[in-house]
């Protein structure tokens, strides 16, 4: 947009009962705007917080924009008081986990499903928790803490992933947490647990789908984390309902699985 101005009022917002939280990603261009409490102001690179039960007026210049909407009882049981963050402007670093993470599944947009789409959200809300935890812009709720700790440890996850000596020790390290809490954030032990190897084993069926990737199949299951290729074997007959090798041979003559 080479520029547009926007005005939000009382009136409007009692006519059309437009009630969620946003977050507008601005991709390129510049930004300035007013709410009854301050000020804002920002330009490529940050993430502008609103809340459309509450008035303000902003402008973009030579903008280019994504808009999140997140339902406001989801936000607010996670975050206490969001309105106090309507118009608040983060960038640099506090900014760029949730700017990735957009521009990473967009993407993919096009081949998610309604089940994939979930998880998309719950990850996107994960990102948005820590960005605004690391930025201590405010305090998160026992449940957005854990939730922002869940997307820290799949992010550790997925750069570790490789490793085959990867442990829940491990994973507690890196997060700089306690074993209880990394179980409180995945529910039960066995959830970390499930987690990792649910990534290992997609990974390892991309890597079978892929015409180019000549490797044998006990050498992807090894590089992707598996220490033995029995367990490996099992693990994804049982997520699959077939082998890698038939995985492997039904990719080559029917074209890639979307699985």
């Amino acid at each position: 947009m080479a520029g547009q101005n926007y005005e939000r009022t009382q009136s409007m917002i009692d006519a059309d009962g437009f009630d969620v939280v946003t977050l507008a990603l601005v991709l390129e261009g510049r930004f300035h705007g007013e709410t009854s409490a301050s000020t804002f102001r920002g330009a490529a690179g940050s993430v502008l917080i609103g809340d459309m039960s509450m008035v303000f007026d902003q402008s973009f210049t030579n903008a280019r924009v994504i808009t999140l909407s997140f339902r406001r009882g989801t936000i607010e049981s996670l975050v206490p008081r969001i309105e106090t963050l309507h118009g608040l402007v983060l960038a640099g670093r506090d900014a760029e986990p949730l700017m990735q993470q957009v521009l990473h599944d967009l993407k993919h947009l096009a081949t998610i499903d309604d089940a994939s789409g979930i998880v998309v959200g719950d990850r996107l809300t994960g990102t948005f928790l820590s960005c605004l935890g690391k930025s201590e812009l405010c305090t998160l709720s026992m449940n957005a803490a854990e939730r922002r700790l869940k997307t820290e440890i799949c992010w550790i996850l997925e750069q570790r992933y490789r490793e085959p000596d990867l442990d829940i020790d491990t994973i507690a390290m890196l997060a700089r947490v306690s074993r209880a809490t990394l179980y409180r954030a995945f529910n039960d032990p066995t959830g970390i647990t499930a987690a990792l190897t649910s990534l290992r084993l997609r990974k390892a069926a991309a890597a079978l789908q892929d015409p180019r990737d000549r490797r044998l199949i006990a050498e992807i299951a090894y590089s992707v984390g598996f220490a033995r290729s029995d367990t490996f074997s099992r693990a994804f007959r049982e997520t699959y309902g077939c082998s890698a090798r038939e995985w492997r041979r039904s990719a080559a003559v029917n074209g890639p699985n979307q699985d």
